[in-house]
């Protein structure tokens, strides 16, 4: 792994430099909160002036980009508790989420492949999942292990699909492949995450209509940083996208030479690094292809704990996530676009994510 996962230094800054810190930090999520001209009329829809109204669905709009192969955020470790079943969607499949006796998390398909009852209405029974239905037991690879009113063979074809998981740092990850083949990265331990220096996770969770891989481009698409999220300038040279396998990078210099990193792993988790100011274990998951579920951790130096609430706004709110909300929402794929030099390196960031839609049968 290339990427860079160490825990920047956390020393203690005086309440002078604190204030200058989030200053900087907010003018690089939420530029428009402070720099823009309050007597001019704005709206979240344009900065021209006019108020625009478009008629738009709940639906997604996003169909064509299937759901691609990765490690994704099932749900928080502080969510599942022993003997409890959560049944969620994710990767457009009914899926459930639970805890075998000795404590270990497993993922599953939903249904039974029986007569097709739900598995979240069923409870745990020692290493297994019983359905409700006909309280056939389920082992922890997914695999039929007793049929309570039959003694004959259980047929090989009595499982359902079991998921490779991963659990560290609050979450519970899953491994999806469209074919069911094995994971072909690690995900990083988050050195904040077990730092007595570093707060507990703030959590901050929502869900977007959004197809995962056009949200995951706009950290490439430097132009709309001046004219969604109002920075002053279109980024240029000053930022630099670098891939290596599953692995991606994107690291931003303002003009003061503070740096912004984008750690990417694959196509669902993403590590956010302000040094000494703010670190985000941001993680998206596709519920179908057209609409994503955001579960981020937010981790900051304890000196920095009082600006927590201010600089999580300033990520997620009117000038950061939610400036991008309503164009993913009513936006379509072109898969050839007509680009400009200024566009940033949406070439390569597509030619970087294609290799998470491998062919199932290949």
């Amino acid at each position: 792994m290339t990427t860079d996962d160490k825990a920047p230094d956390s020393a203690s800054p005086d309440a002078t430099s604190t204030a200058g810190m989030v200053e900087q930090v907010t003018r690089m999520v939420m530029p428009g909160a402070r720099t823009h001209n309050a007597s001019r009329k704005e709206t979240r829809s344009g900065t021209d002036g006019k108020r625009s109204v478009m008629e738009s669905s709940l639906a997604p709009r996003n169909h064509t980009l299937p759901v691609p192969n990765g490690w994704y955020a099932a749900v928080c470790t502080a969510d599942l508790d022993g003997g409890d079943i959560i049944s969620f969607t994710a990767v457009d499949r009914a899926l459930v989420a639970f805890r075998d006796e000795d404590g270990t998390a497993r993922i599953f398909d939903a249904h039974c492949p029986h007569l097709g009852a739900h598995l979240g209405g069923g409870r745990i029974v020692g290493q297994t999942i019983k359905c409700p239905y006909h309280g056939w037991h389920f082992g922890s690879d997914g695999k039929c292990v007793e049929i309570p009113y039959c003694d004959t063979k259980i047929p090989s074809k009595a499982r359902v699909r079991s998921y490779v998981v991963d659990e560290k740092d609050g979450f519970i990850y899953f491994w999806y492949h469209a074919g069911d083949k094995v994971p072909t990265y690690e995900l990083p331990r988050i050195p904040e995450a077990n730092d007595a220096e570093w707060t507990e996770a703030h959590e901050w969770r929502t869900d977007i209509v959004a197809a995962l891989q056009e949200m995951a481009e706009n950290n490439v698409d430097y132009a709309h940083l001046r004219f969604v999220h109002r920075r002053e300038a279109v980024p240029g040279d000053s930022s630099v996208f670098t891939s290596e396998g599953p692995f991606a990078k994107v690291v931003e210099t303002l003009s003061d030479g503070m740096k912004f990193t984008r750690h990417t792993y694959g196509p669902g988790i993403a590590v956010l690094r302000i040094p000494d100011m703010m670190t985000l274990l941001a993680t998206t998951t596709p519920i179908d292809r057209g609409t994503c579920r955001l579960r981020w951790h937010f981790f900051f130096p304890q000196a920095m704990a009082g600006m927590a609430e201010e600089l999580i706004e300033g990520v997620t709110g009117t000038y950061g996530l939610q400036a991008d909300v309503p164009i993913w929402r009513d936006k379509v794929y072109w898969e050839k676009p007509v680009l400009v030099k200024g566009d940033g390196d949406i070439i390569g960031f597509r030619r970087w994510y294609s290799q998470f839609y491998e062919d199932a049968d290949a």
